[in-house]
């Protein structure tokens, strides 16, 4: 008998798609993604380092593999990771690591392994190993406290508040009691957002009802800590009571996640630390009410853009809110853990983002690119996952080198008497009291820590702004708990300069003990681009001297994302920078970058140059602009443009007043109460000048008005290489420099400065490397400085 087979027949597209394997896309990161780190070949700083790479649209799960050879004989091996991200729990050895990764999809197929990437780990590197998903199940204590305090700190507190801290603990004790005389702080009625920027009346409960979600939650907070100290039945009562009052409020209503974020980022963390301090007042039906709104808001938080189920925001990390939700969501995580399902996973992910991927808007001086408002916002958050991480999970953060330096920024942006703070959104104003809450905790924290070597000028700094001390709970626990601040020593052993190179900021300083003796030009170009609030176009500049806002920039915000925010404080006119055939830089983007390609500084000047050319979008080929700052009196400006066909440029200045401007020699004049400023353009072309004041359009609300000049080549060309002389002085004073003249050459630009008594030349290499000449004299480097 002949027996058949049956035959089945594949169209030859689906059998190629059946047995064509996963690959990993190894694309290049994009503007708003993390990227692939460490870079290839980098030599990292922690030990062991966090591996990071991009997502392939089918990935759910991830492994990911390390070998001292490339060719992986002896590979390791870690498995089912949950996240884009890896940080081993244990460090490794010195030496060159070899790393690659694949992903699963949610059926089980398995995709081939990326490219090998490498980096190098040194002797020196930090010891910094992440805990695991069960390192931190054991670390946590199973019962409550386990925010900032544990179970077994409890009797020494105790005893503090009945001794050495008893002042400290009875102004809370009385603060608890007017809490529960005047009673709960209600829900707010009214829903507020700031989504439709047309909508005043949501506006006008939008912050209001963040305020009053965070009253309510002080008062809980404060009751259930004095109950947790004294044990008195009253207490315990009344944080029953507050408790149970914050989750009544409706995860729908006026502090529903996605109509308001803010007023719901504090119903997302702050009720859990009261329910984690008074958790033995509730019967376990009134935990059970508790948990399922407190989850509820998690989730919301959880789904949210913000953190995108978590594996989203790892990715794209480069989100202003969502730097500080991952935390918040670790306090209820932690609070909750064994009691909310997912809380572990919460927990995991906010571990995995504080090694991967915090800070982000910052580099390993301490710079932080959305502004010192911002950095001062964020700090005073940060330190809530400071204190809780290492109470509960053990985690060294000040490992971290950013959080070494943590303070130098402010130190360098704003010293004493500033007028302003620089760069970045709300950076008009001066350094908030408040501040001193969390730079009390860096303070005492990382007093003796061998790397937070400036400490001591960091409490010089606090003390000279007049900074607050902490207070309340946290204040009460940073004298319980941590030694004291370390004395305070003025910054005089500190270079007066500093360039924060991550975020591409040059802060240059004649003094940083006092601004009434000190002239300061901030300058800009930045690989972060101006993306979120660090909106500042590339290559601008500030200039205050002797106290006073001379030059300035507009980073004042009525509503963020208003008229006025987005169309003129995001433009590039609204800033020290240039303009070309009178438009700007891509406004507001991760794609509006710069770079600062040359710094130097020493005794009797400082020089930094920036590259904005790929902020123009295309619009021009060359955006050099340099600058020397010879001290403590006149800055040269060489602007180095061209575009691919003849165009014109406008080169913009501002000013909290008017300017005194001489079309005919190219000459403005500033006079403001505690100082004045003269500029001088050695242009090679005619130039056309135009000024006028206000904003367009006008802000919602009312700020400083400021004078705009703008200074217009008027012939279109290939290529403009201007110069400006600016000359900061006191009040009456007279210009030092009263001789001002262009040089030039085929291979450099400069200017010859005269005085009564000295003759000084500057000269600006037009090429990026080789031999320049100017006049007599020969030079290799970007700028030369000599006396005649």
């Amino acid at each position: 008998m002949c027996r058949i087979s049956p035959i089945v027949l594949v169209p030859m597209g689906v059998a190629a798609l059946v047995a064509a394997p996963l690959e990993v896309s190894d694309r290049p990161a994009g503007p708003d993604e993390i990227g692939y780190r460490p870079a290839d070949g980098e030599v990292v700083r922690l030990n062991p380092p966090a591996l990071t790479w991009l997502v392939d649209r089918e990935a759910r799960r991830w492994t990911v593999q390390w070998s001292t050879d490339p060719e992986f004989h002896t590979p390791v091996t870690a498995a089912d990771l949950p996240f884009n991200v890896y940080v081993d729990a244990r460090p490794w050895s010195p030496g060159r690591y070899y790393w690659r990764y694949r992903f699963l999809t949610d059926d089980g197929r398995t995709s081939t392994w990326s490219r090998v990437r490498s980096f190098v780990v040194p002797p020196d590197a930090v010891p910094f190993p992440m805990p695991t998903r069960a390192e931190q199940r054991a670390r946590l204590p199973r019962g409550h406290p386990r925010l900032f305090l544990r179970p077994e700190d409890l009797p020494r507190l105790r005893v503090l508040a009945e001794g050495r801290e008893k002042a400290a603990f009875d102004a809370l004790r009385a603060e608890a009691d007017r809490y529960i005389a005047a009673g709960p702080t209600p829900e707010p009625t009214h829903l507020g957002s700031a989504h439709d920027k047309t909508d005043r009346e949501r506006i006008r409960y939008w912050w209001p009802n963040r305020e009053q979600a965070l009253r309510a939650c002080r008062e809980a907070e404060t009751i259930a800590f004095v109950h947790l100290i004294t044990r008195e039945p009253r207490y315990g009562e009344a944080a029953r009571r507050w408790i149970l009052h914050l989750a009544s409020w409706d995860p729908d209503g006026p502090t529903n996640f996605r109509l308001n974020c803010e007023a719901a980022k504090v119903m997302l963390h702050r009720p859990a630390r009261a329910y984690d301090w008074a958790w033995d007042t509730l019967t376990e039906p009134e935990r059970e009410q508790v948990r399922r709104v407190m989850a509820r808001r998690a989730r919301d938080a959880w789904e949210s853009g913000e953190v995108r189920h978590g594996v989203g925001h790892l990715e794209r990390p480069y989100n202003s809110h969502g730097n500080r939700t991952w935390h918040k969501l670790a306090e209820t995580a932690i609070a909750f853990y064994g009691e909310i399902p997912e809380a572990e996973l919460w927990l995991d992910y906010a571990v995995h983002k504080f090694y991967a991927a915090y800070p982000v808007w910052s580099d390993e001086d301490g710079g932080w690119h959305e502004g010192l408002s911002y950095w001062g916002g964020y700090m005073a958050k940060a330190v809530w996952w400071c204190q809780v991480a290492e109470t509960a999970l053990g985690i060294e953060w000040w490992r971290k080198p950013f959080f070494s330096r943590v303070g130098d920024f402010a130190l360098y942006m704003a010293p004493p008497g500033s007028p302003n703070m620089g760069f970045g959104d709300l950076s008009h104003g001066t350094p908030s009291r408040s501040w001193g809450g969390f730079m009390e905790y860096f303070l005492r924290r990382l007093n003796g820590t061998p790397a937070a070597v400036h400490a001591p000028q960091w409490r010089w700094w606090a003390e000279q702004w007049k900074l607050a001390e902490a207070d309340g709970v946290l204040g009460f626990l940073y004298r319980a708990r941590l030694p004291e601040a370390p004395p305070a020593l003025p910054p005089t052993n500190l270079p007066p300069s500093r360039v924060f190179r991550g975020i591409g900021v040059a802060s240059l300083h004649t003094s940083l003990l006092d601004s009434a003796d000190d002239v300061h030009l901030l300058f800009k170009s930045s690989p972060f681009g101006s993306q979120s609030h660090g909106h500042n176009p590339q290559n601008s500049f500030q200039l205050n001297a002797y106290g006073e806002a001379l030059l300035t920039t507009c980073v004042y915000r009525d509503l963020h994302g208003s008229a006025f925010h987005t169309r003129w404080a995001w433009s590039t006119r609204a800033h020290n920078a240039v303009l070309v055939n009178g438009e700007g830089q891509i406004p507001h983007s991760a794609l509006s970058t710069g770079r600062v390609v040359s710094v130097r500084l020493t005794p009797r000047w400082d020089y930094v140059e920036g590259d904005a050319v790929g902020a123009y979008g295309g619009r021009l080929t060359r955006a050099r602009r340099k600058i020397l700052f010879h001290k403590p009196d006149v800055i040269v400006v060489c602007d180095d443009v061209a575009a691919p066909r003849p165009a014109t440029y406008q080169f913009l200045l501002h000013a909290l007043g008017p300017f005194r401007v001489d079309e005919q020699n190219a000459r403005l004049e500033l006079n403001r109460p505690r100082a004045g400023l003269t500029a001088r353009y050695l242009s090679p072309v005619p130039l056309r000048f135009r000024q006028w004041d206000g904003y367009d359009p006008p802000p919602d609300r009312k700020f400083p008005n400021q004078w705009h000049v703008e200074a217009s080549t008027i012939e279109p060309r290939s290529r403009v290489l201007m110069l400006a002389v600016l000359q900061p002085l006191r009040p009456g004073a007279a210009e030092r420099w009263s001789v001002v003249e262009r040089l030039d050459s085929s291979t450099a630009v400069g200017v010859r400065l005269r005085s009564s008594s000295e003759t000084l030349c500057i000269g600006f290499r037009l090429a990026d490397d080789g031999w320049a000449r100017l006049g007599n004299r020969e030079f290799d480097q970007p700028v030369m400085v000599w006396e005649e």
